[in-house]
């Protein structure tokens, strides 16, 4: 009797030990195939890019009818270095809150080659004037990743926020300038994959075409093509090429706006 109590005790004191050292064993190594970059719950990135501009502004007023002024042949609008910001939120793995803004801003400086009015003010043909354009946007959206695998996915987006544009002409014979302000609604689909962990190649695509009444209207069409290399899941450097192009119109006043160009910036996570 005896002995098979010691058996007993031996047994569980054995087991006591055994136990602990089982549950206590470190958790497994990260899969080496998943990508980098892709755990975190807050995206943040700052780029900048220097984009070529493309369009017109026209602009009726008292009672006359508004030159189609050029951005390049009538104003000679320059290029130069321009922010865009953008911020996701990952409340899960699957779903994405987006925002982003994007202030951009041209100046140039040209003699007309032609009589302009813009604005209610006619500019004869050999004046020296100087035009401004700013041209802010702000969007903020949702993306649902439909398809999801380690390294990589498919997502649809819905986004909404508004367009301010203002572009001026001032000269030795007076000013003018023209404001509007527009909300945006867009839709469309973004992808990534990765071709090896560190390394994401990335796809974007959004548009929308609205004929609100017959002087009301908005065009939109954004494409965004870029590459990121995730030195660890919480930085990284991007850089691609993006285009957005833009057509609105507002009572008596229309433009037409284009940007496309390299961009190169930096990714910091959460």
């Amino acid at each position: 009797m005896t002995t098979r109590i010691s058996v007993f005790v031996l047994a569980l004191t054995l087991t006591a030990s055994v136990a602990p050292a089982q549950t206590a064993q470190p958790d497994p190594k990260p899969n080496p195939n998943n990508a980098v970059g892709e755990k975190n719950w807050i995206e943040f990135g700052a780029n900048w890019w220097q984009p070529g501009i493309d369009g017109s502004v026209q602009s009726d007023r008292l009672g006359l009818a508004g030159s189609q002024i050029d951005f390049q042949g009538d104003l000679a609008f320059d290029t130069s270095r321009q922010a865009d910001f953008r911020l996701v939120l990952r409340p899960a793995k699957k779903h994405k809150i987006r925002m982003q803004y994007t202030p951009t801003e041209f100046t140039g400086e040209s003699l007309l080659t032609r009589d302009i009015n813009f604005a209610g003010t006619v500019y004869p043909v050999s004046l020296p004037v100087e035009s401004q354009l700013t041209w802010r946007v702000f969007r903020v959206g949702y993306q649902w990743d439909f398809f999801y695998r380690p390294r990589g996915f498919v997502g649809v987006i819905i986004e909404t926020g508004m367009i301010n544009m203002n572009a001026g002409i001032d000269s030795i014979i007076g000013s003018a300038e023209v404001a509007a302000t527009s909300p945006i609604v867009a839709f469309g689909l973004a992808g990534r994959f990765y071709p090896i962990r560190h390394l994401a190649i990335n796809m974007e695509g959004t548009g929308l075409l609205a004929d609100v009444d017959a002087e009301n209207s908005l065009e939109t069409l954004a494409l965004d093509f870029s590459a990121t290399y995730n030195f660890t899941n919480y930085v990284g450097v991007s850089g691609g090429w993006k285009r957005t192009s833009t057509k609105l119109q507002l009572d008596a006043d229309r433009g037409t706006v284009i940007f496309a160009g390299l961009w190169i910036g930096g990714v910091f996570r959460y």
